[in-house]
């Protein structure tokens, strides 16, 4: 049986899932830098209330004397640490399944957003006019990951993909499987194209060479 990490809601039985692609873990490090962070200063707040520390001492000004506040540290530090690893693994749950599916048939964006929300969106291959890759700033340039836009020939124009890993590769992946496609199924009957799909436009001088039918 095929690992659930690499099917989608609603695949098709007989599509075959080429490639799983996770979004690159940037998309994820500065939730999870807060979590660590938070669960620090949880550590920090119990070892102060262990230690006996009064919270705020009293004060004597003009005359005048104030009553020490007692601060429940140990009780905030539990509760600062709780908080901070329910926000680490919701963030890598989330994180994890956030998920760009490239099959021999379509390309899926999988998209969590939240614990309980998720949306897909699928791009026939049929439909892929261009492909185009912004790798944008020192960050994404050092890190290796950066933006994957699809045109297309539906009524949504662009399909984006941001946070992806190593985008050349993924673009060459893309094309490639697009080149299998036509060569195997180089005519869709879905009721919305009726012509043999276009090769991506690789030169970018927006012609769209139509790939030969097999004898």
């Amino acid at each position: 049986m095929e690992d659930s990490d690499r099917r989608y809601p609603g695949q098709d039985a007989d599509e075959v899932v080429q490639r799983v692609i996770h979004k690159h873990v940037m998309a994820v490090l500065p939730y999870v830098g807060v979590a660590v962070l938070l669960f620090f200063l949880g550590l920090v707040a119990i070892f102060y209330g262990a230690a006996g520390d009064p919270g705020i001492p009293s004060t004597d000004f003009a005359g005048y004397t104030t009553s020490a506040i007692p601060i429940p540290l140990i009780p905030i530090g539990l509760g600062g640490i709780l908080l901070a690893c329910f926000m680490g693994i919701a963030s890598i749950y989330v994180w994890w399944q956030n998920r760009l599916f490239i099959t021999d048939e379509n390309i899926v964006d999988m998209d969590q957003v939240g614990l309980f929300q998720r949306t897909i969106a699928t791009l026939r291959l049929s439909r892929v006019q261009d492909i185009s890759v912004q790798v944008k700033g020192p960050m994404q340039t050092i890190f290796h990951y950066g933006t994957v836009t699809v045109q297309t020939a539906g009524e949504k124009e662009l399909f984006h993909f941001d946070y992806v890993p190593k985008p050349y590769e993924v673009k060459a992946i893309i094309v490639e499987t697009y080149e299998k496609f036509a060569e195997t199924k180089p005519v869709e009957s879905d009721g919305l194209l009726h012509k043999t799909p276009a090769e991506p436009d690789m030169d970018g001088d927006n012609n769209f060479p139509i790939p030969k039918k097999k004898v």
